[in-house]
């Protein structure tokens, strides 16, 4: 269980910080952050502004990595800051289904102890 809420205390970290990046470019790049009434513009809005997502969110799990583990050094080091870059840009989509499996795992935590407890009482 400590593994789960380190891994979920650290995507929210950095999905944190890495919506600050994309609030700032967004600042400054002005079409960014205006909705766009053409149809066509507005989805490559939306395409840039989830590239951006993606780019901000790898750039500061890397960032990251110099300060907390985030991955083995070695091979898989590259693919878990680009993995945690990535989940840390999944949006609330996301961080619905992570509260829904945290939740469940505690559920069945809290069952598992309940169980041992009425075995140890009629032992």
């Amino acid at each position: 269980m400590e593994a789960i809420y380190y891994a979920v205390s650290l995507i929210a970290a950095v999905s944190i910080a890495s919506e600050r990046l994309v609030e700032i470019v967004k600042t400054l790049v002005g079409w960014l952050d205006r909705k766009n009434p053409n149809s066509d513009m507005e989805r490559l809005r939306r395409l840039a502004l989830t590239l951006l997502a993606m780019i901000a969110g790898i750039f500061t799990s890397w960032l990251a990595s110099f300060v907390v583990t985030i991955g083995e050094p070695g091979k898989s080091y590259a693919l878990s800051i680009l993995g945690l870059g990535l989940l840390a840009s999944g949006g609330s989509s996301f961080w619905n289904s992570v509260l829904t499996y945290v939740l469940k795992v505690k559920d069945i935590k809290k069952q598992v102890a309940d169980s041992q407890a009425k075995q140890l009482a009629g032992a």
